[in-house]
Formats: C-alpha cells, sequence, structure tokens
C-alpha cells in the first residue's frame, strides 16, 4: 500500500477527515485499476498469440523469459564479443569459414566490375556518342582501379580490395572504407581508399575495445563508434588511431571523428558495409552470429571423435611382467625428438601406433578396447551442417561443397543459393561499389580526363553521368548444354538479351565477345556475316541496333 501524496498531507493538516477521504479515494480507484489491468492481461492470456507463441502458461514457455530490448541492447552493445568469437571460430577453419569464403567467392570472386551506363536521354547523346564516352571512362577507370596506388596502404587494387571489404564485412559484420587524397607517379588520380577493421570505429575512451554507448550534447549519442544526432541520422564516425587490442604497441589510442558527409559537397567521407537486421540498428553482426554455438560445438565433436579414432588407431601391445628385468619403460617408447610432454614427467605416457610398451613390475592393463565405430556420425553432422548451412542462407550442398544429388536438386541449391549471392551483391555495390566509382569518376572530371557537362552543376545530370551497371562472377553451370539452350529460347523469345545472357552465363561483356569475335574470324579467314555474339539465336551481327542497346 503506497503512502499519502504531497497533496492528501497538505489536506489532513487542513483537514484530518479530507486528508484522510483523499487517501482513501486513491487507493480504491488505484485497486479498480489493477484489478481491471489483471482482468485484461487475464483475459489476453487466453485468446490468440496468447494460447501459442506468447503463452505465459504452457509448461514448454513457462521458463523462457526474454528481455526485449532496442537495436542497440540486443545487436549493437553485444558487437565486440560476437565480432571476437566469430574471428576465432573462422581461423579454426570448419564451417565458419566456409561460409564467408564461399559467400566472397560467389559475391565479389575476382572482381566485380563496371559497365557504365549513362542516361543519353537526359544528356542528350547520341548513341555514338554514349558508346564512345563509355568505353573511354572504363578505360580511364581501370587506370586507377587495377593500380595497387588507389590503396593508400598500396598493397592490393581495387578489385583486391572488393575481396577485402566483403570478407571482412562477413567476418566481423561491418566493415568501413575511408576516402583519401593521395599523390603518386603512377596515375594521374590521387583518390585513395583505406579499408578499416571494424575494432577501430569504436566510442572514444571504451574498456578494452568494448562495444559501449554514450550520450553527447545536443540529444545524440555514440553508439559503439557511431555517432547520431537526436533524430537518428549518421553524423560522424569515430576512428582510432590504432587497433584497440593490439599487443606490443606503446602507442596510445587516440580517437578521431570523421564527417560521415562532406560539408561543402554533401558526397561521402568513409563508407559504412554492413547488413542491417532491424531498424535503427548502427553496427553490423558477423555472418555466423546467430549459429556462433551450434558450430562451437560442432567443432568440439568432430575434433573429439577425430581425437577418439586417432588413439583406436595406435595398435599397441602391453607386456606385462612381475619383475624388473631392465627392458625399457613406456616412457621410452616414443622418440625423444618427437615427444610433446616433458621427459621427466613420469605422470604423463604417450602413445605410437604400432609399438609395444614394457609395463613397470606389478602394473596392469584393465582394458584395451582399439575398436571405435559411430555409425551415427554423419548423418549427425550433416543434419547439423543443414541447420548452419539454413541459417547462412547457404544450402548444404554448397557450404560444404558436396554434390552427390541429382541435376534437379543440385540444380535447385545453386539456383536457391544464388538468389542469395544477388541480394548480397546489390547491397554490396551501393554500399560500396557505386559510391566508390562516383568518387573517382568526380576526380576525373575534376581534372579534366573525362569531359562530363553540367556534372557538378545538377544533381540530375550527376547521376545520369554516375549510371553504371556492375557485373561479377556468373552462378557455375550444372548442365552447359541445357543451360544453352534455355538462354538460345530467351533469347528467341525476347524474354532476355544477347547482353544479359552473356553477362549471366560467364560474366563477359556481350560488346567486347563481339569485337573479340571479329577478331578471330578476321584473323581465320572465315566470312563475317555469319552469326557471333551471345548463346541464342539472337540478331545478326551486322544488325547492331538490337544487341548493342541496352535502354
Amino acid at each position: 500500500m503506497s503512502k499519502p501524496n504531497l497533496r492528501e498531507r497538505a489536506l489532513f493538516l487542513l483537514s484530518p477527515q479530507k486528508g484522510n477521504r483523499a487517501y482513501e479515494n486513491r487507493m480504491r480507484k488505484e485497486r479498480l485499476e489493477e484489478t481491471g489491468r489483471g482482468l485484461i492481461r487475464e483475459r489476453l492470456a487466453y485468446t490468440g498469440y496468447g494460447n501459442h507463441g506468447a503463452s505465459r502458461t504452457l509448461n514448454s514457455l513457462i521458463g523462457w523469459l526474454v528481455g526485449g530490448g532496442s537495436a542497440e541492447d540486443d545487436i549493437d552493445l553485444h558487437g565486440a564479443l560476437l565480432r571476437r568469437r566469430a574471428r576465432d571460430l573462422y581461423a579454426g577453419g570448419g564451417l565458419a569459414r566456409s561460409g564467408p569464403a564461399t559467400m566472397t567467392t560467389n559475391v565479389v570472386g575476382w572482381g566485380i566490375h563496371p559497365k557504365p551506363k549513362i542516361n543519353s536521354d537526359v544528356l542528350g547523346l547520341s548513341d555514338e556518342a554514349r558508346d564512345e564516352w563509355e568505353r573511354n571512362t572504363l578505360r580511364e577507370f581501370h587506370l586507377w582501379a587495377s593500380n595497387v596506388m588507389c590503396d593508400a596502404t598500396r598493397q592490393q587494387d581495387f578489385f583486391g580490395m572488393q575481396q577485402l571489404a566483403f570478407r571482412s564485412m562477413l567476418v566481423s559484420g561491418d566493415v568501413f572504407a575511408l576516402f583519401g587524397m593521395k599523390p603518386n607517379k603512377r596515375t594521374p588520380y590521387q583518390t585513395t581508399l583505406r579499408i578499416l577493421e571494424a575494432d577501430r570505429v569504436c566510442t572514444p575512451d571504451a574498456m578494452g575495445g568494448e562495444s559501449e554507448s554514450k550520450e553527447v550534447s545536443g540529444g545524440g549519442r555514440i553508439v559503439d563508434g557511431v555517432e547520431i544526432d537526436r533524430e537518428g541520422a549518421v553524423v560522424r564516425y569515430h576512428i582510432a588511431n590504432r587497433h584497440p587490442l593490439m599487443a606490443n604497441s606503446t602507442q596510445s589510442v587516440e580517437w578521431q571523428a570523421i564527417e560521415a558527409f562532406g560539408r561543402e559537397t554533401g558526397y561521402p567521407n568513409i563508407l559504412h558495409v554492413m547488413t542491417h537486421e532491424r531498424p535503427e540498428q548502427r553496427r553490423g553482426i558477423p555472418f555466423c552470429a546467430a549459429q556462433i554455438e551450434q558450430i562451437k560445438q560442432l567443432d568440439r565433436y568432430i575434433n573429439s571423435e577425430l581425437a577418439a579414432n586417432v588413439v583406436s588407431s595406435m595398435l599397441t601391445a602391453f607386456l606385462e611382467s612381475d619383475e624388473d628385468d631392465g627392458a625399457a619403460g613406456m616412457e621410452d617408447a616414443v622418440n625423444e625428438e618427437e615427444r610433446v610432454t616433458d621427459p621427466e614427467d613420469q605422470l604423463k605416457l604417450e602413445l605410437a601406433p604400432g609399438v609395444i610398451y614394457d609395463l613397470p613390475p606389478g602394473k596392469r592393463v584393465k582394458e584395451i578396447n582399439p575398436i571405435r565405430s559411430n555409425s551415427a556420425f554423419e548423418s549427425f553432422v550433416t543434419a547439423l551442417e543443414t541447420v548452419i548451412g539454413a541459417s547462412m542462407g547457404i544450402p548444404v550442398e554448397v557450404l560444404i561443397k558436396k554434390y552427390n544429388s541429382n541435376y534437379t536438386a543440385a540444380r535447385g541449391a545453386m539456383l536457391d543459393f544464388w538468389r542469395e549471392v544477388r541480394v548480397y551483391r546489390r547491397d554490396f555495390n551501393q554500399m560500396f561499389n557505386q559510391p566508390v566509382y562516383e568518387q573517382w569518376l568526380s576526380e576525373a572530371v575534376a581534372i579534366g580526363r573525362i569531359e562530363a557537362p553540367g556534372f557538378f552543376d545538377d544533381p540530375a545530370i550527376r547521376q545520369a553521368w554516375c549510371s553504371c551497371m556492375w557485373m561479377g562472377v556468373s552462378a557455375g553451370h550444372v548442365d552447359p548444354i541445357k543451360e544453352v539452350k534455355a538462354a538460345e529460347m530467351r533469347i528467341k523469345n525476347n524474354i532476355t538479351t544477347q547482353e544479359q545472357e552473356a553477362a549471366e552465363f560467364n560474366g563477359n561483356d556481350w560488346a567486347e565477345n563481339i569485337r573479340q569475335r571479329k577478331k578471330e574470324m578476321s584473323a581465320l579467314g572465315a566470312p563475317q556475316e555469319e552469326k557471333q555474339g551471345g548463346p541464342g539465336d539472337g540478331p545478326e551481327e551486322g544488325d547492331d541496333s538490337e544487341g548493342s542497346k541496352s535502354k
């Protein structure tokens, strides 16, 4: 029962009767409200989801206590520990390595390459002028992107940085790319890109690189290094000058706040590559985060079975004797250079395959059973791999690289996996590739290497100049003959174009294929009028009006 409030105490001083009456009325009202709330809760407990997933009475759910939290509480503030555990699993191999490696190989492969596709209608260009501009721009882009000078660390070209950024995003949950300007003598471009590991973006003064959040002036917050304003918009990133957990370093950790967007240009200063799962989520989570426990337990199980089978494979014999005949003891059974324990430690004995041991006098071996057979091992591991793969969005056949099903099942698994790949590739293009391309193109136009009238004057014109397709590796082929025939039918029925089929089939540029085929046919002395091009019965190559246009 609550105590009298300030109003009731004041009334009591003026009139004890009025004070007591006010107190009793408030208590009666509170009891009625509590009774009403109780009745409502009781009624709701047996309706709709109250009988199922939201039940508080089912024996299977009554012990399931869940505290609801914001995206910051549920995700962002667990990031540091999730990253460390995910990296540890990745370093140990197994599914935690196979998942990110498989996804990186298929999403990025040997590189996702741009194909400029400017809007000639908006820009008022003819088809010939458009094609010439696109070829020249692509040539200039490769001058920058295929050179390690585009990397601030001078280690990788742009396509290598694509792999690094995407793999780091999967393993660590997110990754950052910082734009900079650094002159060099090998290219006319100064634009550089620095890939930053997720740990370096953290809240200033956080203990041991842990994920923390704190409020800042103006009503904003810093959530694990990402500063947002009072409306939730990202305004800046706080970057440590080194890894917070870096060993053998006397350099103190200091933080620099980088504005998310340039104040004058509005272009991004730093790219944040991550997968969003919830609104208002500020940091990403590792690819295997949902299955960390299962992967760790599976690794332990496999290692235990491996160790048990290794021990069982050592068909060792023991000689028993009641008298000391001076023969070598068990500690001498393993060569000195192969021992892993201290020879002076009499309590530790090492086994070796095919060895006969002399037991000390009076010692007996109670039981020797080298036979080990776990018939359920493969089925149990496969079942777990299937569940873990489903959580990652990777069919088990692709995850463990074991294709022993029929064509239909294998094809279905590949198609399902490639739907996932296309989603990741689209997001990666939007968060990483396209912003980098636009940043480079801005410099190319500014220094006069590429002509783009109106580029800096009108955002709509700039967008028309920056329009670009990104082409990566293709899905591969379970049965190439069937797939080529299917492509021929799609082209014949105008479902797709030869350009689209070439990109889907092997990631090639259809126009470049045509130029190369003409060169080859000319060298062979073959007539030029025969069909050349994509996989199908498309238009004749002498008629460029259909094949070379992409509207």
